[in-house]
């Protein structure tokens, strides 16, 4: 195995040490040359991660290995989509500047499409598509997304609840559950979570949950202090006897109840034990320090008793039940292979088992692949860990196989809780590769941003997040360096607005207002903006982006940028959803879909698709008229407001004579939403 990288020991014997360790051209270089060492690369924001995983593919080529035996993951379709467009004009490049030789460079260029350059769901999808038999699933499988996922588990869930129903032992145990608190839709949700998560379903097949039955505490003795204690000594309004006197009621309805109803009392009255209810009163409502707190204490004691015995009933009664959600989810795996309607978490959990367990698949790959290289690796959850590890360490020995992966990632940027990425593994991923040999070089120059936002980031973060206490929880900070040292008119850092003394909905109208202002203040004042090429040039509104934290503050920004005059175009399927356009739609669809929903007429009579306004609902509503399209004297009204309730009748009557798709189409086309939009907003936001 080769040595950690810039060990002194070998520093003359590796050209690729002869430069400082810190620097990003022995980094590249590395990248570039080391083709026969396993490489764990660390890139800071801006950086180049993916172009190093361009210039290490090019490298490969370059030395001979075939194209076609070069796996590239990343993370999203669309990523993917780019990387391939990236390595291909890298190789491009590469031709018309060092020439082609041996030809590889060409074969490379000419084999392209059929390279593995693919998101992680799309490689393993292939690995399980030749194993199909081995992973035990129909070979002509198709891949669900994730809405009928989850509408088909929950009508399975459904079902096998229904028939736990006929199992009396396992009705008793689901109703115990439901007793002590649990709601229907959260066990839903528990079976659904456990189904998306096939690794922690197989633990808990083999290590299967256990809680004992706690033992009660003396309830009587427990009531009888409570009764000594002088409660009636504070005003009723005090909120410490509040809580005091919702805990003595709750311990004696326990203490006054046969055993068997011990349960369903406590978990009944455990809002009264909620720690966050916690009330301290005040020693002048006690009329002494010491008696509010001999209460105090008192109540606490009782009330963390309680809800201890709560919690550790509810985990004694979801132990006996999760034997039966886990046989859901196998059995649900089980059809879903049969059936051949897999879920992405399936390409993963069978892969991942196909390469623990099946020797000719490991084999098959590895002779498949020669070397496999992962982009955003801060992002890879440990299932993706485990294959990745499986191709890379020989069948034999278990040892990892020098060159056999490349890895590069910013663990600052581990930000995609939701994907089951974490620090952790990471870190451990790191240390496994450098107990192992790895190299790992560090690239730190960052080619995005000026000097003076460098610095700051750099200051800012260092002090944030500092060394790094614990690498499995939060990574140390390396600053970046800039590689552009250039100076722009205007400030490469500003800050902008004060504190605000008001209410949410007035602070997020004033902040709005106060980015549009700096919006048209960027063009007025012609702050600068440097292309790749090294031109700089004024400012235009097309190189401005604004970042929301929330959804929520989406529509005051809007209309602020509306009244400011400065074009936008909002971006994010989930930021597009909450666009006055769509709201407006939807309002329109559900009047349509339900006459019922006098909020849903109302709203769609608002909108520019009928233009009433708040003048002519009143009207409307003041000569006794009602804002039901279906009354039986629609006919004989008249106004503006009628019009609108006549054209929703109208498209009611025909709502299911066509798809979904074909109605909104209609609705669109028929109410003008296009045209009105885009005379609003005055550029083809709305049209989007």
């Amino acid at each position: 195995m080769t040595q950690l990288p810039f060990d002194d020991r070998i520093a003359v014997e590796n050209p690729l040490r002869r430069t400082s360790p810190d620097s990003d051209e022995q980094a590249r270089r590395i990248i570039c040359e080391a083709l026969a060492e396993t490489l764990f690369v660390e890139a800071g924001a801006g950086t180049g991660k993916t172009r190093a995983l361009v210039d290490r593919i090019v490298a490969l080529v370059r030395s001979g290995v075939p194209i076609d035996r070069i796996a590239a993951i990343t993370f999203t379709e669309r990523a993917a989509a780019e990387l391939r467009e990236r390595v291909r004009n890298g190789l491009e490049d590469e031709l018309s500047e060092s020439g082609d030789p041996t030809g590889a460079i060409q074969a490379a260029l000419e084999s392209l499409d059929r390279a593995q350059i693919s998101t992680i769901h799309a490689f393993c999808q292939a690995i399980v598509r030749t194993y199909a038999a081995e992973a035990a699933v129909d070979p002509d499988f198709d891949v669900q997304d994730q809405l009928m996922t989850q509408r088909r588990m929950q009508e399975r869930w459904r079902t096998y609840l229904e028939q736990l129903g006929e199992d009396e032992r396992a009705r008793s145990d689901v109703d115990r559950l439901l007793s002590l608190g649990l709601k229907v839709d959260e066990l839903e949700e528990l079976a659904l979570d456990l189904a998306s998560r096939g690794e922690v379903a197989e633990i808990l097949t083999s290590h299967p949950a256990a809680a004992s039955e706690p033992v009660w505490p003396n309830v009587g003795a427990m009531l009888e202090r409570l009764r000594s204690l002088p409660i009636d000594a504070a005003p009723a309004n005090d909120k410490l006897r509040e809580r005091a006197v919702a805990v003595s009621g709750l311990v004696e309805a326990i203490a006054s109840r046969p055993s068997d109803e011990r349960e369903e009392i406590l978990a009944a009255g455990a809002l009264a034990l909620d720690p966050g209810r916690e009330r301290k009163g005040s020693a002048k409502a006690w009329g002494s320090e010491s008696v509010r707190a001999k209460v105090h204490d008192a109540v606490e004691e009782f009330a963390n008793e309680l809800n201890n015995l709560l919690s550790r009933l509810r985990a004694a009664a979801l132990a006996t039940v999760m034997p039966r959600i886990i046989e859901f989810v196998r059995s649900d795996e089980h059809a879903r292979g049969r059936e051949g309607q897999l879920t992405f978490d399936d390409l993963i959990l069978r892969t991942r088992r196909l390469l623990a367990n099946n020797v000719s698949a490991v084999d098959s790959l590895r002779s498949r692949f020669q070397t496999l290289l992962i982009d955003e690796f801060q992002d890879t959850d440990p299932m993706q860990v485990r294959i990745a590890t499986a191709f890379a360490a020989d069948p034999e020995t278990g040892l990892m196989e020098p060159g056999r992966l490349f890895l590069v990632g910013d663990p600052k940027q581990s930000i995609y809780r939701f994907r089951r990425a974490d620090m952790a593994t990471y870190a451990q991923t790191r240390g496994a590769m450098t107990a192992a040999g790895a190299l790992l070089p560090q690239l730190k120059q960052n080619r995005r941003s000026q000097r003076v936002i460098i610095d700051w980031v750099n200051d800012v973060f260092a002090r944030m997040i500092g060394a790094g206490a614990d690498p499995e929880v939060q990574p140390p900070y390396n600053a970046i360096e800039p590689e552009r040292d250039i100076t722009l008119d205007g400030p490469g850092v500003a800050t902008f607005g004060v504190q605000q003394d008001a209410s949410a909905r007035v602070t997020r109208v004033m902040e709005a207002e106060e980015v549009a202002a700096v919006c048209r203040q960027a063009i007025e004042e012609k702050w600068q903006v440097a292309e790749r090429t090294g031109e700089m040039r004024d400012a235009a509104f097309r190189d401005i982006a604004i970042l929301l934290p929330r959804r929520i503050g989406l529509t005051a920004l809007e209309r602020a940028l509306s009244n400011a005059s400065v074009p936008y175009r909002v971006e994010g399927g989930s930021l597009i959803y909450r666009t006055q356009e769509i709201r407006d739609l939807l309002n329109i669809l559900t009047a349509i879909d339900d006459p019922a929903d006098e909020v849903a007429v109302v709203a769609a009579l608002r909108s520019p698709a009928f233009a009433c306004s708040d003048v002519d609902l009143a009207r409307h509503r003041a000569a006794g008229y009602r804002f039901n399209y279906h009354h039986p004297k629609l006919a004989e009204w008249d106004g503006a407001v009628t019009d609108g309730l006549r054209a929703v009748a109208e498209l009611h009557a025909v709502r299911h004579d066509s798809s979904l798709a074909a109605v909104v189409e209609r609705v669109v086309l028929d109410c003008g939403l296009i045209e009105t939009g885009i005379l609003d907003q005055g550029d083809r936001n709305s049209f989007r």
